[in-house]
């Protein structure tokens, strides 16, 4: 017993022998100069930096895996197919099923790849139609508003002239017998056109309506007028509707139901042919 003690006591005095030993040796840590100070600093604030751009890497990839998974779906929200189609306009001789028709083919393409370019050159190649104007909004709706074409005379037996000179072709059905008849060579369907408007123009002040215009291959010039048969010849048209006017004024308007057929192809007057085979035909000079 006494020497298991001793023995303890022997062991502990050698461990504070070897505790006083290593403090004795041991040399005290020099303090960092500025410049290692720096140093470390500059460290530590290098490697936290990686370690924030590595986060911000793994948190983009992680955002653009979920895009990449999710944009197909996104963008299948995004374009849509064509749910609603809106048609307006004024229709008198078109019908909005044939218009209808016409936007059928175009109507399977969904919101972003909807061609309203082709879609309006489609349109406008109906003769019918004179100005067409598409739109699109989003999310599926598709807006058409269209102009009609307006006859404006018949042209020869079986066509017709817009304002601008245009040949249309009547549709099945349309009925166009209070429309002035308009005849000429082919190809000068705008240049008759003019002359029909400006005829028109010129006895509007006398309360006549013109009815039918036509021009011959010689290009010789005649019209008919509040029933009135009138030739006007290819040259001084100007001049002889002037001189028209005063004759008209002065000694043709109170008997003008009573005139059969006008020329005015003469320099010095005008020939007058009467429904009464009783009454002479006779030429009435200028005023």
């Amino acid at each position: 017993m006494d020497a298991r003690r001793y023995l303890q006591h022997n062991h502990r005095d050698e461990l504070k022998a070897d505790s006083r030993a290593n403090k004795r040796n041991k040399t005290p840590r020099k303090p960092l100069t500025r410049r290692e100070q720096e140093e470390r600093k500059q460290a530590l604030l290098l490697w936290s930096r990686r370690v924030i751009t590595a986060l911000k890497l793994l948190f983009a990839g992680v955002v653009l895996g979920g895009l990449m998974w999710s944009l197909p779906k996104f963008w299948a929200w995004l374009d849509r197919p064509i749910a609603h189609v809106g048609i307006g306009g004024t229709f008198h001789y078109l019908r909005q099923e044939e218009v209808q028709s016409k936007l059928e083919p175009f109507l399977h393409s969904r919101f972003f790849v909807l061609d309203l370019h082709r879609m309006q050159r489609t349109l406008e190649s109906d003769a019918w139609i004179s100005n067409v104007r598409v739109r699109k909004f989003w999310p599926d709706r598709l807006e058409v508003s269209l102009e009609e074409e307006v006859p404006v005379a018949r042209w020869l037996s079986s066509e017709l002239l817009n304002a601008d000179g245009k040949i249309l072709t009547p549709r099945p059905g349309m009925i166009f017998d209070d429309l002035p008849v308009l005849g000429g060579p082919k190809g000068r369907e705008r240049e008759i056109m003019q002359q029909y408007m400006t005829l028109s123009l010129q006895f509007r002040p006398l309360s006549l309506k013109v009815e039918a215009v036509n021009l011959t291959p010689t290009g010789s010039w005649s019209f008919r007028v509040g029933g009135v048969n009138v030739q006007l010849g290819g040259d001084e048209l100007i001049e002889r509707m002037q001189r028209f006017s005063r004759l008209y004024y002065s000694k043709l308007k109170s008997s003008w139901e009573e005139v059969k057929s006008v020329d005015l192809r003469y320099q010095d007057g005008i020939a007058v042919a009467w429904l009464d085979d009783n009454r002479t035909t006779g030429r009435l000079a200028n005023d």
